[in-house]
Formats: C-alpha cells, structure tokens, sequence
C-alpha cells in the first residue's frame, strides 16, 4: 500500500479531533505500523499530538514502534509531547529476536529503551510469540524488571497480513497450554520484584484461567482478576477503539475485518454514522449478550468451566450481523 502524503494526514488528525470534540468524546492517538518513527513527517504529527494534548484535545498518546530510529533527539520530543506509554517490540533474546527483527535489533531495543526510562517515558515491550522463541519469555521479563519496563505484553502470532507466510512458526493449543504451564512456574517462583508483572502477565490472558481451573487454582485466579479484559467490550467492558487508519488512509476496526471507510474523503464523522459495526462496539452490554448467544451454540464453550471469563470475541461483520469466533489456542 501507498503511504498517504503530510497534507493528508494533517486532515486526517484535524477530522479525528473534530469528531471527538463534537462527540464529546475523549480522544486517544496512538501511533503504530510497521514503524511510525521512519516517516520524515511523524516529528510534525508527533508535535500536533502534544499540542492537542497540552489544550485538553487530546487524553493520551501512544506509540508501537521498533527501535533502530529512536535516537536522543526524538526521546526528547516524546517526552516534550507527553507520550504517556510507548511500546518497543522485543521478540527473545539477541540471537532470537535478530533473526526475527534483523540484526542489530536486539541491541537498538535495549538502547531505546533504557533512553525512555531515564527520560521518565513510561514504556513497555510487545513480545511476539512463536514457537523458535517460546522459550524466552522469562529472561525478556527479567530485562524488563531490570531496565524498568512497566508492562511486557505477550501475544501470539496473528495469522493475518504478513503473519499468515509465518504460520508454521505459531504454537499449537497444547504448545501454548505448555508454554502457559512453564510461564506460571517460573512466576511462581519469581521473587518479589516480578510481582506487578506476574499480576498483569496472568490477569490479561484468559486462558490462564482455564489452566489454573484444570490445576485446582481456580478460587486464587478468581481473587487475582475479578475483572478482566476490555477489548470489543468482551467480556469485562472497557473502552473500545473506533478507527484503526492503515498508512493509505483505509479505516478498519481491527486487523482482518472489513473497511468501514476512507480517509481523508471522509470525515470520521461521517464514517461512524454509516457503520453499524462503531455503534455496536459502544455497547458493552449488547455486544457481551450476542457474544453469549454464541457461545451457547458452541457444545464445547457452552459447557466450558470458565465460559463467563473467556466468551468468543469479535471477529468480524457480515450481512449486518457481527461474528464471534472462539480462541483459536484453547486447548479443549
């Protein structure tokens, strides 16, 4: 795809601050990719994000980046904007992670990152799991302890876009079920200084609790997340994101599902007026009770012992009805 020129996305972010001043919402950017940090104009928008911020516009910016441009001169714009989080992608240890993010990666990630932590940025890693660098994860996090990372996030591969030619590499349901049972040992074990990452690194997987269910653990996992999850207001409420702008101007919902517009030829406004899909997602209780309907057709969800934890989540749109699909790693 074409990346849209600087005069288009200045439209673009002055529509997206329209629509959310007009609607009274509380606007949050985040910049991803790919790479936002190779644009020659992302200092512009990364700017115009700050202003809009330091005038009330905006509630909090992000960032998804990898490392190898993140030099001292933009950490210090970062921190000048008020990026409240940003997310560096670290995939296992040098040898892993280079071979998957090129070489040189690994050692550009770590420089990054200890140059956000002393500029008091609050950062996080993005772990790509896959088979070749399963086995890593506990010394990723021990970085993260060490360098004052605040949060390691840990997903799976997605099988879609580039990640489908990589599909090979993705665990198998009893793979991820080992690798779960591995991870709880080793934060098991862990001292205290791991105890915020242990909380949030169980809290925020749902099949944590189907394991800890089939270990007898299911009262401490109850205690340790009451309340979980948020995205597509499944099951746990919370707040959604509405646009997803790819770099030609196509907006999407999520990774996989349908274009629900264009911009800059339309306004976000106008967007959201003519998809179904954005008013759904804003009604948590409704898309929480499509959500259970399907489950109860599914003969193994629908007699699964954490089914109030773990309902099947938005996968998509067809003929004005959203579909639900289950979570392709559960093991049952």
């Amino acid at each position: 795809m074409d990346d849209l020129p600087t005069e288009a996305c200045r439209r673009i972010l002055a529509s997206f601050l329209a629509f959310a001043r007009e609607t009274g919402r509380d606007a949050e950017v985040e910049f991803s990719g790919g790479n936002p940090l190779v644009r020659e104009d992302f200092p512009e928008f990364l700017a115009a994000a700050g202003t809009a911020k330091a005038a009330g516009a905006v509630k909090n910016i992000r960032i998804l980046c990898n490392p190898e441009t993140l030099d001292d001169d933009m950490v210090a714009r970062m921190r000048d904007a008020g990026v409240d989080d940003i997310v560096i992608s670290l995939d296992g240890l040098e040898p892993a992670n280079d071979r998957m993010r090129g070489p040189g990666a690994f050692r550009a990630g770590l420089r990054g990152i200890r140059a956000l932590v002393a500029a008091g940025i609050p950062t996080g890693v993005k772990f790509t799991l896959v088979r070749e660098n399963a086995d890593q994860v506990p010394d990723v996090l021990r970085i993260c302890v060490e360098e004052g990372v605040r949060h390691l996030g840990v997903g799976p591969l997605i099988l879609a876009g580039g990640g489908w030619e990589q599909r090979d590499h993705a665990l198998t349901p009893l793979e991820y079920r080992q690798w779960l049972l591995d991870m709880l040992k080793f934060l098991d074990r862990a001292d205290a200084r791991f105890a915020d990452h242990r909380r949030a690194f169980l809290a925020h997987n749902s099949l944590y609790a189907l394991l800890f269910h089939e270990l007898g653990r299911q009262d401490e996992y109850r205690a340790l997340a009451p309340a979980r999850r948020g995205p597509f207001g499944v099951p746990g409420g919370g707040k959604n994101t509405l646009f997803v702008v790819w770099s030609d101007g196509e907006v999407v919902v999520r990774r996989g599902m349908p274009r629900v517009g264009w911009v800059p030829r339309d306004s976000f406004q106008e967007i959201y007026g003519h998809a179904p899909l954005l008013h759904l997602l804003e009604d948590g209780a409704r898309i929480r009770a499509l959500a259970q309907a399907e489950q109860a057709n599914n003969v193994t969800c629908s007699a699964c012992p954490i089914r109030e934890t773990c309902l099947p989540g938005l996968a998509g749109w067809f003929d004005s009805r959203p579909l639900f699909a289950t979570n392709r790693l559960c093991w049952r």
